[in-house]
């Protein structure tokens, strides 16, 4: 299972600050503790502000000097795809919503940069928490690839982990995730074709309805159980001790092996 670095976020006060300065050293210190706590990769999201948005390959060209790794682009620079010629490597967008037009519109223009697509199974006619709607926008997903000739093999696709909102769900569980849901979904979506399609969501996103005290916690307990359904890369917060280590643990030998 990939790790994916979060800190990189336009809601990261310390990342605002170093773009606002520009200030390398901030913003290259900021991806080398994540890649030192044992990131993959890292996330990359300035958001829509233009004036964040206009660093967007400045803040690429700092990362990637301070830490060799791939980096995740937020799907608002596809309005700016020059910049994944100064990425590294193999870039990958994050996050294009299943909407039929959106996600041909991202497939053509990634498509010549060889990047990857992550793809959050939600669209304006459907957001489903449930199996069979995942897989079914799943599968829509599949076809407008083969559509536009994009290689599945370069899809992640996102179960788009959420709180529930109905009263019910808050009395019985505070509003938490259905992770007997959330990991059949994992496991089945990764079977919807050869090679196994890939799986990616961000781990932060099912705890936002529980006090900060608690989300390191829970998250610890999630990770294993999303990891063992076969989700392939994982968005968190690797500067959180206690999670990086279950996380790590993960991919130990003797984690893979079982």
């Amino acid at each position: 299972m990939k790790i994916i670095g979060q800190a990189m976020h336009i809601l990261n006060p310390a990342l605002v600050q170093a773009l606002e300065n520009r200030d390398r050293a901030a913003a290259a210190r900021l991806a080398q503790e994540q890649v030192t706590a044992g990131a993959d990769a890292l996330d990359v999201n300035l958001g829509q502000v233009r004036q964040f948005g206009r660093l967007t390959s400045w803040l690429i060209e700092t990362v990637q000097e301070a830490a060799e790794v791939p980096l995740l682009l937020s799907q608002h620079v596809l309005s700016q795809p020059q910049v994944l010629q100064v990425h590294k490597g193999r870039a990958t967008i994050n996050a294009v919503t299943a909407d039929p037009d959106d996600l041909r519109r991202a497939m053509e223009i990634v498509g010549p940069f060889q990047a990857d697509l992550t793809v959050l199974l939600v669209s304006s006619q459907l957001t489903p928490t449930d199996v069979d709607g995942r897989l079914r926008l799943a599968t829509q997903v599949l076809d407008i690839a083969a559509e536009v000739g994009f290689s599945p093999e370069r899809l992640y696709l996102d179960p788009v982990i959420a709180c529930r909102t109905d009263p019910t769900a808050w009395t019985l569980t505070a509003g938490l995730p259905d992770i007997e849901t959330l990991a059949t979904s994992i496991r089945l979506l990764g079977d919807l074709a050869a090679p196994r399609l890939r799986t990616l969501t961000g781990l932060s996103n099912a705890s936002v309805c529980l006090p900060p005290s608690r989300r390191s916690s829970f998250h610890c307990f999630l990770l294993p159980l999303l990891a063992e359904a076969g989700l392939d890369a994982v968005i968190m917060n690797c500067r959180d001790k206690v999670l990086m280590d279950a996380a790590l643990s993960l991919k130990a030998p003797q984690a893979m092996a079982a």
